[in-house]
């Protein structure tokens, strides 16, 4: 069992690590993206991005999740490689039909979006969903024997690649060469590109594990009661920021313009905007890879009770990592937004925006421990409707109020619908979390204080100079280390882990001893 143990945390670093490095490579390439082709430009190829990021759940976290845990509740590897070819079959049908009609509709949905040109665009970003049925699959019948390590390499390689076509873009484009909506369409190709190399690292690593059991076993394949509903379940809440960013690349443009401002100006406001969108990925990393491990450990076995000690460890963690992320970006926001973009505009938003990483990081652990719940998960996916409903009702309210920060505040309270709904299906039980009101205080007091700390800090070395990408740099160098060293020390002085929770994170064995950590 302990070896089991030790592998599920092994496998949930590899594939963090692996997913934090890929979403470092995604805010990093905006650096230059941005400052090449200014917050208009970025606008351009980020308008589209939600459709990519449809594809992003379905090929890196939604579908493998769940995939793994149905493969994983077979009882032998015939049944599994039978249920893997089912699954290609059914995604491979069900993804042309995908990427024909959002090809066929490309003008339409371009008109939508507020610039009939970007057209181009979408289709570039509809042959991804060519690759889903290789992707999902792969990734998911690795990751169901807590094999992490394909999904991280192929995840890495992939956006690796896609960031060498984007950044090629931009520079063609600052030469002269691509006029804006040229350097959008090739920036988006970047991604089939990309998937088209995670699928041969897919498929080859496949090839060099695949073993054939004796013809004797039993090939019938499993399936638990209420899986399709599942299955959307997961998709859809993996995947929430994506629905809301849909939503935003639908409405906000024309709702800017609305309050006044010109077609030009509001194209700049959303490229800002969206400058957070990577910064929010990047928090939301940690939650999903925790996803991605507890989810095989869910088998409909006795070993089920004890997983669960080990899942509750995890859950412990991934929320006391999350707080440290949400409180840290937000005190640090204007300098961070600096150092990334080069200037403050829009860092009250930005700040704002943050507050997702907590509450989703939370909403996606909620429903993972849940999902086999088949009696409550029909009122999960209302909530999840209800919360598009109010998300879309709540930007035609703020936006032109509030200009993008309406925006943000509209996405926040948006998953608060879906949070506290969540709460209330379950009368607010903590102990299946083992998120004890204690727990909870110290939590809030410990990102409180850190941040309250780390703004004292900034602002004193802030005073008299101006905010420069350098200044911020070396603000941030200085400011992140000091915070992150009162957090934990907070966190020992309260006693927020026991010594088996520390162990979980990375290194935690060193970092126990240099904590001096005792049980």
């Amino acid at each position: 069992m302990q070896k089991e143990v030790s592998r599920a945390i092994k496998g949930t670093w590899i594939l963090t690590i692996a997913s934090l490095f890929s979403e470092l490579l995604s805010a990093i390439y905006r650096i230059p993206l941005q400052n090449i082709v200014g917050d208009r430009g970025y606008f351009i190829y980020q308008q589209v991005y939600p459709i990519y990021g449809i594809f992003s759940v379905l090929a890196l976290s939604g579908l493998p999740v769940v995939i793994s845990k149905t493969i994983a509740q077979q009882d032998s590897l015939t049944a599994k490689h039978n249920l893997l070819k089912k699954t290609f079959v059914i995604l491979s049908v069900s993804c042309v039909v995908v990427t024909g009609l959002l090809w066929m509709s490309s003008r339409y949905l371009a008109f939508l979006m507020g610039d009939p040109q970007l057209y181009l665009e979408v289709r570039m970003v509809a042959l991804t969903f060519l690759l889903v049925p290789f992707e999902a699959s792969l990734r998911g019948y690795f990751q169901s024997d807590l094999l992490m390590t394909p999904s991280a390499i192929s995840q890495v390689s992939e956006q690796f690649l896609r960031i060498v076509v984007i950044i090629t873009s931009a520079i063609l484009f600052g030469h002269g060469i691509l006029n804006v909506y040229q350097m959008g369409s090739i920036a988006n190709a970047g991604a089939f590109i990309g998937g088209i190399l995670a699928v041969i690292i897919l498929v080859k690593t496949f090839q060099k594990h695949h073993r054939i059991e004796e013809a004797a076993s039993d090939g019938k394949i499993k399936l638990e009661h209420g899986l399709a509903l599942e299955i959307l379940l997961i998709i859809v809440f993996t995947g929430i920021t994506i629905f809301y960013q849909f939503i935003d690349s639908f409405s906000m443009l024309r709702l800017l313009m609305h309050s006044g401002i010109s077609l030009t100006q509001a194209e700049i406001q959303k490229g800002i905007f969206d400058r957070g969108q990577p910064l929010l990925q990047l928090g939301i990393v940690i939650s999903l890879s925790f996803v991605s491990t507890i989810m095989p450990q869910l088998k409909e076995t006795n070993r089920v009770k004890q997983n669960q000690a080990t899942i509750q460890k995890m859950v412990r963690v991934c929320l006391w990592l999350s707080v440290a992320e949400t409180a840290g970006l937000i005190a640090l926001m204007p300098q961070i937004n600096t150092m990334l973009f080069t200037d403050m505009n829009g860092s009250k938003t930005l700040g704002i925006y943050m507050l997702s990483i907590l509450i989703v990081s939370l909403i996606n652990l909620l429903i993972a421990i849940t999902s086999s719940d088949d009696e409550k998960n029909i009122h999960k996916l209302v909530l999840f409707g209800m919360s598009l409903v109010a998300k879309a009702a709540l930007n035609v309210i703020l936006i032109p109020k509030y200009g993008i920060a309406g925006g943000a505040m509209a996405t926040v309270l948006s998953e608060c619908v879906i949070l506290f709904g969540i709460l209330i299906i379950y009368d607010f039980n903590r102990e299946f979390l083992s998120l004890d009101k204690r727990f909870i205080f110290n939590l809030i007091k410990a990102g409180l204080v850190m941040a309250v700390i780390v703004k004292i800090i900034v602002s004193l070395f802030a005073v008299g100079t101006t905010m420069t990408r350098v200044h911020s740099v070396i603000l941030n160098i200085i400011a992140i280390p000091i915070g992150a060293l009162v957090y934990l020390k907070l966190s020992k002085h309260w006693r927020m882990l026991t010594k088996e929770e520390w162990e979980i994170l990375p290194m935690g064995k060193y970092l126990t001893k240099f904590m001096k950590i005792e049980d």
